[in-house]
């Protein structure tokens, strides 16, 4: 199973830089390590579209996305390479209703 962010470009990779953070940065960052200590069979990745633009185009849907409404759609979330949010990050709660819906599919 694999969770993956693609993501506005940012100063620094997870977003937590500079003096004041975005709050959504750090329950982003904070989420993902509850995630990674819940579910140890999920790959967790995040892609900075000024840092990896080729992992943007490695996903049609994202590709597609991007392409058609620019970058103001992201950060854009996949699970399992099927897009599941765009224009914001999932809350903890729904991802983690995400993962065990699959693991009863």
């Amino acid at each position: 199973m694999k969770l993956e962010f693609f993501e506005p470009a940012m100063c620094c990779s997870t977003g937590l830089c500079g003096p004041a953070p975005d709050e959504r940065m750090v329950r982003l960052n904070e989420n993902i390590q509850l995630l990674k200590g819940n579910y140890p069979e999920l790959q967790i990745e995040r892609y900075m579209i000024s840092q990896q633009p080729l992992k943007f185009r490695d996903n049609p849907e994202v590709y597609a996305l991007v392409r058609e409404q620019g970058q103001a759609i992201l950060p854009i979330t996949t699970f399992k390479g099927k897009v599941i949010k765009s224009g914001d990050y999932l809350e903890l709660t729904e991802i983690e209703r995400i993962i065990q819906e699959e693991g009863r599919a």
